[in-house]
């Protein structure tokens, strides 16, 4: 697999900016341990506030719930989808494919590029439904998985979900993980057999599931390429 995006920012997705958060989860001034609440029901009512007045109705609801139950369940982050994908149908796009990221995650795979117009378009759109109807209660499910404690800072929350399912040592970090991070991103380090994570290759796909539960995608030759337009 290879990185397509890099490190994304977390959940919240503000009005003011379409998507992007507050203080970004990658941001250096984030001071290792630091956590975006102190509860999934905190982060829940956290995301309510910033984020209810672009939600849909049925969105709304789930995280909602998420508040009181401090669990996402994942028929509302497959309803959640559900609304994004036909929302885009709605709006003229020929098709929306999700790959299976694990754990009951899904990712929107890439789209043969369009003309410049089309692709503003699509981006403008693209943005719009994933507000309305899946942006915060996937940010939920997917912390849910691989974030459970709601640490802000990116690698110390990828760090602690590869010991949590057992990929590395104990006293793995988050610096470390960084470390690595940025050597895979480098061609040498892709082109070599030196195998630049302290998880094994073969562990590969579970470790994944940590990163793209974090807002780290990567994409797969064998995905198919949607077709919008």
């Amino acid at each position: 697999m290879k990185a397509a995006a890099a490190v994304a920012v977390s959940a919240l997705i503000l009005v003011s900016s379409g998507c992007g958060v507050s203080e970004s989860a990658t941001s250096s001034h984030v001071e290792s341990g630091e956590r975006w609440a102190s509860s999934m029901q905190d982060f829940a009512k956290i995301i309510l506030k910033e984020n209810g007045s672009v939600m849909g109705d049925v969105q709304k609801a789930a995280v909602e719930r998420v508040a009181k139950t401090g669990k996402v369940s994942i028929a509302d982050y497959e309803t959640g989808l559900s609304g994004y994908r036909q929302c885009l149908l709605d709006k003229g796009y020929k098709e929306i494919i999700f790959v299976d990221m694990g754990n009951g995650m899904k990712a929107e795979t890439s789209h043969k590029e369009g003309t410049e117009e089309q692709e503003e378009r699509y981006s403008a759109d693209s943005i719009s439904c994933f507000s309305t109807h899946s942006g915060s209660i996937s940010a939920l499910y997917e912390y849910q998985v691989g974030n459970p404690s709601l640490i802000k800072d990116h690698y110390q929350a990828v760090a602690e979900c590869l010991k949590q399912r057992g990929l590395v040592e104990s006293s793995y970090t988050g610096k470390q993980y960084k470390k690595e991070s940025e050597a895979a991103a480098t061609v040498e380090s892709n082109e070599s057999d030196n195998w630049p994570f302290s998880y094994d290759k073969s562990d590969q796909t579970e470790a994944n599931i940590c990163k793209y539960a974090n807002g780290e995608t990567e994409t797969d030759e064998s995905w198919p390429i949607e077709q919008l337009w």
